[in-house]
């Protein structure tokens, strides 16, 4: 009978099951951290958008559509990015490659936080649309090294958490260091190059590229030595058989033998599933109504409610009371809050006017 137990997974010789789960969290919570420090320098341009539009010294050169504009040369650059990144992952491991990208994110960042030139601020914004996009692909390989493909949905639903938790919690932390503590719009990119700082380090000191870097066997990550599923790992019904590991189990790099396919002929294979097709273009979707708010999110909060602060528009995620719900002081007779000419008033929609810049300012 004890033919018909079902088998366990097989333990290799020098490592326990304790010394696999604690490397898995281990690398979890530092990629976690990882990927939701990034979101402290890639938010600090839409914090400190509500500074430079009020700071009489620069809000005539880096004007609201010179901004739009460095925001649209930095998504471009972080689309491009992608595809960069993603394959020198493959080839030279997850480390070098997200290191490399905070290192240039933190510069970036400092440079936009001493410098209010135009070409600078795009050439800074081209920089950091490049290293932000060495994040998600490298650190999802990476999660991927360390937890076999069964317990991958799960763990990666868990995972994604780091990017709204860093949408979230960095424009309130920046925000309050810029405009309560320092009073400066400069201080919103040198304290997110600082916290990235932190995480770097954290980074460097804690992450490994695979199970062997961390001491384990090449079984611990769910796949035996020669890529086929080590015995007491799960299969998907149906599935098609695993196909030989496309890096080095060490390095965590590809192998340079003339086995590895070229990436055009790897872009082409993908680009004919119609999954990746159909998810990609949903995901494109999403994609405007998404950045519209991480980009510009204080700045509408800020126009929308023009009673409330600095600090108080990064606080709050997107523009939710209308202009009649908000409260202003409105001269008598006068029911938008301001009395601007007729003119002026259909300009300014549909924002309000503002009674702090009268008599003709859109907010």
């Amino acid at each position: 009978m004890a033919d018909l137990a079902p088998s366990q997974p097989r333990t290799p010789t020098g490592t326990s099951p304790a010394d696999a789960a604690r490397w898995r969290r281990r690398i979890f919570a530092v990629t976690w951290l990882a990927y939701a420090g990034f979101y402290f320098v890639r938010q600090a341009f839409s914090v400190a958008k509500l500074g430079i539009l009020d700071d009489p010294a620069v809000d005539t050169v880096l004007t609201e559509r010179a901004l739009g504009v460095i925001d649209a040369v930095y998504l471009a650059a972080y689309a491009c990015g992608q595809f960069l990144w993603g394959m020198w992952a493959d080839r030279f491991g997850p480390r070098v490659v997200v290191i490399g990208g905070m290192i240039g994110a933190i510069a970036a960042a400092c440079v936009m936080g001493v410098s209010s030139a135009l070409l600078v601020f795009g050439g800074a914004m081209v920089l950091q649309g490049f290293a932000q996009s060495a994040g998600w692909a490298p650190l999802c390989k990476n999660m991927g090294s360390f937890f076999p493909v069964h317990r991958r949905g799960r763990v990666l639903g868990l995972w994604s958490t780091n990017y709204a938790f860093g949408g979230l919690a960095a424009p309130p932390f920046l925000g309050w260091i810029a405009y309560s503590v320092f009073d400066s719009w400069h201080v919103a990119f040198l304290a997110g190059a600082a916290t990235l700082g932190v995480v770097l380090l954290v980074f460097v000191l804690f992450q490994k590229n695979t199970p062997r870097d961390a001491g384990l066997a090449p079984e611990e990550d769910g796949t035996g030595p020669d890529g086929a599923p080590a015995e007491g790992a799960r299969t998907v019904p149906g599935a098609a058989p695993a196909q030989a590991p496309a890096v080095d189990t060490v390095t965590g790099a590809a192998p340079a033998s003339g086995h590895r396919r070229g990436g055009l002929a790897l872009y082409r294979e993908t680009l004919r599933d119609r999954m990746v097709l159909t998810l990609g273009a949903a995901y494109f979707l999403l994609k405007p109504a998404r950045y519209a708010i991480l980009l510009w999110g204080p700045v509408l909060v800020s126009r929308r409610l023009p009673d409330v602060d600095k600090v108080g528009a990064v606080l709050i995620p997107s523009p939710s009371a209308s202009p009649e719900s908000s409260p202003r002081s409105s001269p008598a007779g006068s029911p938008t809050g301001c009395s601007p000419p007729g003119a002026c008033r259909r300009a300014c929609w549909p924002w309000p006017c503002s009674p702090r810049r009268w008599p003709c300012s859109c907010r």
